[in-house]
């Protein structure tokens, strides 16, 4: 007989056994539980605290040490305890038959603790097909008429692999403060009722409350907020500057000149105020279960000490204050301060005071952090900091990281819709884990909202490695199919589903590329490689994509759809297309082209689409997601909104008489045809794989304007001969130009004639094909006087080696990451954190192309922007052409710090890429080049060949790939 629930059975009685000894916050917890069966089956279970009452398939859960019924099905050995007793947030699941003289199966849900009860019962809603979101976004789950376990069915859970998992939100205003004004009245208890359930159904356990203007232990109100965290199991915590349980905000409402706390945050002029501050709140909230902060920072997550005070000031202050906490929470929460969970942040300049220097020890290895976890930080875009060396990993507190998915911060804030792309997050938190960072991590997503979908990544990697970690290497595309089949499986068909994934695929790759906050004209080229134009056809095809989807869904689905991705998607989408029109506009206006007035036009339609969007995700639903919209996030020009700007329209004026003027698509080049002026312009058609370029036609003026094309040579043939534009209803034309190479005979170059009201333009097609015999596949052959190399198509790699039963085997070496990077993909070698010497044990990669002068050659290489994973601040390659001198490089400028002041890291983080150039020796011919991977961290996304002082025409993404001979180019 196996475990049913139906309407029927859920009629028969009650289908949750309430146990009185159970935690309040589980039987709360059950409570949704139920909420969730009714949105399957319609029916509303109902829960007894009498086990006779139980209909013949019910649930029992409960805690281990909180349920004498668990105990007593362990007697009676219908369930082992033992599998689970002792362990962290680990449930087991699993039928039975009713006990004594009833009849039927239970499902038995026993946690090993509070939290893995609180799994457990959230897992049955997941076997139902209750997203997470279903709270939270008000995803509906698909109806059933039956659910059947198998009458032997049981599952163990996996103890998570991070022990505190959350999240932080921050940078709360205006969004989730309006929000939670809106809907609650403030950031209360009701509020974070809902917050709550998010993270715990995520299997997050951690959570650093909003801060900017609230007071988590206030705000509930009193301690509401607090009493229901600790109900529901969920460990609460405090941003990097918010020590002993005491919330930035709450200083600022308590000082004052006659207060027992003092009137300074400093805790050299007023410890005794400051100490205070501290120990009332240890007392006040210590009884709860926390992650306490200790260390300090200035007010408002500034500095520490002025200007004027030394390193070595900065350090003695912090060892004195971490002396003093741990006093104070010996004294308020625990004698044993080995059990109290602590945590410092190596956040900022406080990252430097760990470390120390030549002259100065740093906190390193003090006795005052023992047991301490040690958390630290990316750079705030998602680029981790410093890691633990594998002397450093002993620390016996073990160590944390802090990662961003918003901040609000320099060089640019990034605080609106999700921007996170997830092999990013892959490629750098696994990193981490790899180095030993596994007791903590936090993630700051701002407002919640649109962070959803990488907030559920983050918490799956953290909750289960296993699964999702460094050997889950390409598999965030299959993560991203399963969550978007959970969330929208039941709303619509298979081929929507795909075509979902390939929507969030496909905005969070741009976004990846640039945030929308720092996207203006000037990102992307107007014209070079065509590359605005190409991105602009991959946006329109997803926006259409994502407004067919948006037509699909009903009216009770709609709203879940909107907030997870349409609403992100299209914010994002608009936005990007808005910045590039305003780019090929300003490059129409300055050449005079008419097509700037119709750009201005379409500009316009973004800035109002852009409103459109943000009314429409305030309104839909009945206002459910009112005020999360309201970040800037248009044209910003520092790291805050000052100075914030929409595009800048530019109009062309006609020109008073009939003008057209010709540019070859994909250059700068371009003509009117007066023979006093350029009146010749280059096509290349060199590389073999091509056999269609194009040249486009634009009018100057408002008035007619014909032309005609000529074009004699029979192996050229252009898309039309003669036209008319007039500046307004037809504003340009594009010509192709198609090759037939097997008519060619022995020319090689040939003239097109492009009669222009100014005189004639004449296209030199160039067709020369290079010498490709006898050079093998992957060989890269120069035909546009630069080579352009996606990382990933190398000639050959060699893996590091160790030996084995006597047998040599690969210990190390460079695997692909797909859809990584700008472009294509990136190359990384695994394990991650291994150092190497390059030319003995390196693992590299081995490229071969093609030149046809012998000289010197710029070999510019564009990285992932890794940080060096230790204090050295060095993060090396190496790089070798032919039988050369192997060149060692560190990617990272001596004395370049990660500020806000350093141009070249914040280039680097909002590029995404890090650029740097070495110049090697090339002979005529065939060349080899190697790249050694020597530091942790490198991350090879491109590399760009062209002769020194002779760089390929500036673009955002660089180059595309040029020509190769192997079977991709067929």
């Amino acid at each position: 007989m196996n475990f049913i629930i139906n309407p029927k059975t859920l009629k028969e009685g009650a289908f949750f056994y309430r146990e009185k000894e159970a935690y309040s916050g589980v039987h709360k917890i059950a409570d949704k539980v139920l909420k969730d069966i009714e949105s399957v089956f319609g029916v509303r279970p109902g829960s007894a605290e009498d086990y006779a009452e139980l209909a013949s398939s019910a649930v029992i859960y409960g805690t281990i040490g909180r349920s004498p019924v668990l105990e007593r099905l362990s007697e009676q050995g219908l369930v082992d305890l033992n599998e689970i007793r002792g362990k962290n947030e680990v449930y087991a699941f699993q039928v039975i038959d009713a006990a004594g003289e009833q009849t039927g199966k239970r499902l038995v849900i026993a946690g090993s603790d509070k939290r893995g009860t609180i799994y457990g019962l959230f897992h049955l809603s997941e076997l139902l097909g209750v997203s997470p979101y279903v709270d939270w976004n008000g995803i509906k789950p698909r109806k059933q008429e039956e659910f059947r376990l198998d009458a032997d069915y049981k599952h163990v859970s996996k103890e998570p692999s991070v022990r505190y998992r959350g999240f932080f939100i921050n940078d709360e205003w205006p969004a989730f403060g309006t929000w939670c004004h809106q809907r609650f009245g403030g950031f209360n208890a009701q509020a974070y009722d809902h917050v709550f359930e998010l993270l715990l159904r995520l299997k997050g356990n951690y959570l650093w409350p909003a801060m900017w203007s609230a007071r988590f232990h206030d705000d509930g109100p009193g301690l509401a907020n607090s009493e229901l965290a600790d109900e529901y199991g969920v460990v609460m915590g405090a941003s990097h500057h918010e020590p002993c349980l005491r919330q930035g905000e709450e200083y600022k409402y308590l000082r004052g000149k006659d207060s027992i706390y003092g009137d300074a945050w400093n805790f050299r002029t007023n410890e005794e105020g400051i100490t205070r501050f501290w120990a009332d709140g240890l007392k006040r909230s210590g009884k709860f279960e926390n992650v306490i902060t200790v260390g300090m920072r200035g007010e408002a997550d500034t500095a520490i000490m002025g200007k004027e005070a030394t390193f070595a000031d900065n350090i003695n202050l912090l060892r004195d204050v971490l002396r003093t906490q741990n006093r104070l929470i010996r004294e308020h929460v625990s004698p044993d301060l080995e059990q109290v969970p602590r945590m410092l942040a190596l956040y900022k300049e406080v990252e430097p005071f760990f470390y120390g220097d030549e002259q100065t020890p740093g906190l390193i290895g003090s006795e005052d952090l023992e047991n301490v976890i040690l958390m630290l930080c990316d750079d705030n875009f998602g680029n981790l900091r410093t890691l633990p060396t594998e002397e450093m990993r002993s620390h016996k507190g073990g160590y944390g990281m802090y990662y961003h998915f918003d901040y609000h911060g320099g060089p640019i804030s990034y605080e609106w819709v999700n921007s996170t792309y997830l092999p990013k997050v892959w490629e750098q938190m696994s990193m981490a884990y790899d180095f030993g960072v596994r007791d903590l991590w936090i993630v700051n997503v701002g407002d919640i909202g649109t962070q959803e979908f990488p907030l559920a990544y983050f918490l799956d990697l953290a909750y289960d490695f296993d699964r999702w970690g460094t050997g889950a290497i390409n598999q965030t595309d299959e993560y991203t199919r399963l969550w978007v089949e959970r969330q929208f499986g039941a709303a619509c068909e298979a081929q929507d589903v795909a075509n979902i994934h390939r929507l969030i695929n496909g905005y969070t790759k741009i976004a990846h590329n640039r945030k929308p906050e720092a996207m203006n004209a000037d990102v992307y080229h107007p014209v070079h490689y065509r590359e605005a134009d190409r991105l602009l056809a991959e946006i329109g095809q997803l926006m259409d994509l994502a407004n067919e989807l948006y037509a699909r869904f009903d009216e009770e689905t709609l709203p879940g759809f909107f907030s997870l991705v349409y609403y992100p998607a299209m914010g994002n989408l608009n936005v990007h297309r808005m910045q590039l029109l305003t780019g090929k506009n300003h490059y129409a206006a300055r050449l005079n082209r008419m097509e700037a007035n119709w750009l201005a036009e379409q500009i316009q339609a973004c800035m109002k689409r852009d409103r459109e969007l943000v009314e429409e995700y305030h309104a839909i639903d009945n206002g459910r997601w009112y005020g999360m919209g309201l970040s800037e996030h248009i044209g910003f020009t520092r790291w805050n909104e000052d100075e914030c700007k929409y595009p800048v329209l530019m109009h062309a004026m006609p020109a008073g008489k009939p003008r057209l003027s010709v540019s070859i698509d994909g250059t700068g080049q371009h003509s009117e045809g007066s023979g006093w002026h350029v009146n010749q312009l280059r096509m290349n058609f060199r590389q073999p794989d091509v056999t269609a370029a194009s040249f486009t036609i634009y009018s100057i003026s408002d008035l007619e304007a014909p032309y005609e094309i000529i074009c004699e040579t029979p192996w050229l043939t252009c898309s039309a001969y003669q036209g008319v534009l007039n500046g307004t209803s037809k504003a340009a034309d594009t010509i192709t130009v198609r090759i037939d190479r097997s008519l060619m005979g022995q020319e090689t170059e040939a003239g097109i004639a492009v009669k222009l009201p100014s005189g004639v333009c004449t296209i030199i097609v160039d067709a020369k094909l290079p010498e490709l015999h006898g050079w093998p596949a992957n060989t890269y052959v120069d035909v546009d006087g630069y080579i352009a190399i996606e990382a990933e198509h190398y000639f050959a790699k060699q893996d590091a080696m160790h030996t084995e039963a006597g047998a040599a085997q690969p210990s190390a070496g460079f695997q692909a990451i797909q859809g990584y990077g700008r472009t294509l993909s990136a190359m990384k070698v695994f394990p991650t954190n291994r150092y190497f010497t390059a030319g003995e044990d390196a693992p590299y990669l081995e490229y071969r192309f093609v030149v046809h002068e012998a000289g010197g050659y710029e070999v510019e290489l564009y990285m992932q922007p890794s940080n060096p994973v230790t204090a050295d601040n060095t993060l090396y390659y190496g790089i070798q052409a032919n039988d050369g001198q192997l060149q060692i490089w560190n990617t990272v400028s001596r004395g370049k710090k990660i500020t806000d002041s350093n141009a070249e890291w914040a280039a680097g983080v909002l590029d995404n890429i890090r650029r740097h150039s070495s110049i090697v020796d090339c002979r005529s011919g065939l060349n080899t080049l190697k790249i050694f991977a020597v530091s942790p961290g490198f991350v090879l996304e491109k590399l760009i060949i062209s002769p020194a002082g002779k760089k390929p025409p500036v673009s955002y993404l660089g180059p595309p790939e040029t020509y190769y001979i192997g079977e991709n180019n067929q």
